[in-house]
This record gives structure tokens, C-alpha cells and sequence, in this order.
């Protein structure tokens, strides 16, 4: 992703706060960069003002991940940039009281396996391009989906079609979607009690997470037949052994993120994504390879980087994975 880091020629994402003017030119390149635009003066005041607050927020974060160990350029400028952290939070994160956390699910965080080898199962056909779930809490519904659409292809090679975010938004709970959820509840209830899942192209996504309309005429490409709920720590195995799992994440610092290796995250599980491999040779920090639904522009290419070391981000906390099953 092209940053403002780079277009402004600074070194260190610790120098992005600066003076008001300074911040304005950036907060100007930053609107046409992303084709923003505000209804009203009022509207583009408050606005500035929150990115001033953002720039100001991410030198914060880079000096808490330079404390824990990382990089001092890991948050940056990104397409939340104009967003108030609350603004962010109410809008792309599931809202609190609606995921369950795993209770009793405890264990220590075991040490990073150094020689097992790097696993990327983006390179096994079994991963679908990157979605963007837009402004709807439904993390949860694309976080199951994905993992349905990689299982399915590793239990029954159904073909990979990309499949309905929105099936498994909209018939999984009766109240609308976007507030949150958890992955594990979409594998019977939205997938194996209709005989399996829609295409996108068939159901397609409307963020914003209705009633259910799944149709008996239209195709289902793959169903599910259970799941597993791995044990606390065990991200790295679940990835050498089975495949790319639902994860469950604390995420109210990754609107700030930028690239490189997330090594501190505050907060508590508030997001779902897809944990899809991790990298160990020829870097300094190991890192798990994360896939999030927030569209290509943010992060690396869609992805996040999380330190294996310990449990980044609760990435490790609640992680899942369903048995793939031809459609009934």
C-alpha cells in the first residue's frame, strides 16, 4: 500500500504528528489520496481534527511497539485516518456482549517452534482474495466463511468458489449481523442446516446482515459437518497440521496499522479473521500471517503480521476450524 510516509519522505512513522500546517498538507494529500469528501465546513473541521488525533494515536502505538521489542513504523496513515477512535470502533469492530468468549479455555503460550519451517497456505489453493466486510461488525460471518471456503477445499475440493458472507451473516443469528458474533455458530445453524452454502456471486454481501434468504434454488457449493475448538496456544500447530483457522482477535489498535510486525496490541477480542500461515526463516521477528476483511488498501495488502511470540493481539485465545462436507 502506497503511504504518506513515503510521499512525504519520512523516515519514522514516530515523526507523523507535527505541526498544525504540516498536518493539514497531510490531511489534504490524504482526501484526494482516497477520494474523500465532507458535506459541510463543520463537517471537514471535525474531521481534520480527528485526523490530527489519528496521526497523534499511531505515534503513540509505534512507541508502545517499539517498548515491547518492534518497530518503530508498524502504524501509519491509513483509510481510517479521519475516523474518531470510537467512530472506528462502533463502526468496524463487533460491538460488546455479542462474541462469547471461550470460557475455560486457559494454557500457557508455548514457544515458537524456529524450525518447523515457514507455512503459507495462501500458496496451496485453499484461500480466497482478501474481502471487505465495510461498515458492519460481520467480521465474525467472514472470518467462518473463510474458513469454510479453505476446509471445504482441503476435505472435499469443492472448486474454491468464493462463498456468502452474507448467508452466514444473515442465518446465523435473529438479530442483524453487523453488532458481532462468533464463527463457530455459523457452521450449523447458517451452512449444514440449509445443505450448505451460496456463492457470493448468488448471495451476494450488502453489509448489513438482515433476514435470511437462502434460496433452495440456487446451487450450494460445500457444507460442514462440525468443527474443532483448538486449545489456547496451539496457533502455530493448527497451521502446520490442519490448515488456515477462524481466529478470534483484539483489533482496536489495527486501525492505525501500516505494515511490518504488530509486537503489542492492547484491549480485548472485539474482531474475527483468518489466520492463513507465519514466517520464521530470515527474520528477526517471527510473525503469524493474518488475513482481515477490511479490502486491500489497508494493512499489507489486506493482511497484518503478528508476532508468534506469546499471544499478540489474542490471536491465540480462540481459534477454530471446521470439517468440511459436500452439499446436500
Amino acid at each position: 500500500m502506497l503511504s504518506l510516509l513515503s510521499i512525504f519522505g519520512v523516515a519514522s512513522a514516530s515523526q507523523l504528528s507535527a505541526s498544525e500546517q504540516a498536518d493539514f498538507s497531510r490531511f489534504q494529500s490524504w482526501i484526494q489520496e482516497h477520494g474523500k469528501t465532507y458535506s459541510t465546513p463543520e463537517e471537514y473541521v471535525k474531521r481534520f481534527g480527528a485526523f490530527r488525533d489519528f496521526l497523534k494515536l499511531a505515534d503513540q502505538r509505534n512507541e508502545e511497539n517499539v517498548a515491547a521489542g518492534g518497530d518503530d513504523n508498524v502504524h501509519g496513515v491509513t483509510i481510517f485516518a479521519d475516523l474518531t477512535q470510537q467512530e472506528f470502533k462502533d463502526t468496524y469492530l463487533m460491538k460488546p456482549g455479542f462474541y462469547k468468549p471461550r470460557y475455560g479455555n486457559h494454557g500457557e503460550i508455548p514457544a515458537v517452534n524456529m524450525t518447523a519451517g515457514d507455512v503459507d497456505w495462501r500458496n496451496q489453493g485453499v484461500v480466497t482474495a482478501v474481502k471487505n466486510q465495510g461498515q458492519c461488525g460481520s467480521c465474525w460471518a467472514f472470518s467462518a466463511t473463510e474458513a469454510v471456503e479453505s476446509f471445504g477445499q482441503l476435505d472435499v475440493n469443492y472448486g474454491l468458489t468464493p462463498l456468502s458472507a452474507q448467508q452466514s451473516c444473515s442465518c446465523t443469528y435473529s438479530y442483524n449481523g453487523c453488532n458481532g458474533g462468533n464463527p463457530q455458530n455459523v457452521y450449523k445453524t447458517a451452512i449444514q442446516n440449509y445443505g450448505g452454502e451460496e456463492s457470493s456471486a448468488d448471495y451476494a454481501y450488502t453489509a448489513n446482515c438482515g433476514t435470511c434468504q437462502v434460496s433452495s434454488s440456487k446451487k450450494k457449493y460445500v457444507s460442514t459437518n462440525g468443527y474443532t475448538n483448538v486449545a489456547k496456544g496451539q496457533l502455530q500447530s493448527t497451521l502446520d497440521k490442519h490448515g488456515p483457522p477462524s481466529v478470534a482477535v483484539a483489533a482496536e489498535s489495527w486501525n492505525t496499522y501500516h505494515g511490518g510486525v504488530v509486537t503489542n496490541c492492547a484491549g480485548s477480542i472485539d474482531h474475527a479473521v483468518q489466520a492463513v500461515g507465519y514466517t520464521t526463516s530470515g527474520v528477526s521477528t517471527p510473525y503469524f500471517i493474518v488475513r482481515n476483511s477490511w479490502g486491500t488498501s489497508w494493512g499489507e495488502k489486506g493482511y497484518i503480521y503478528l508476532d508468534m511470540n506469546g499471544d499478540t493481539c489474542k490471536v491465540q485465545d480462540d481459534i477454530n476450524y471446521p470439517y468440511g462436507a459436500p452439499a446436500s
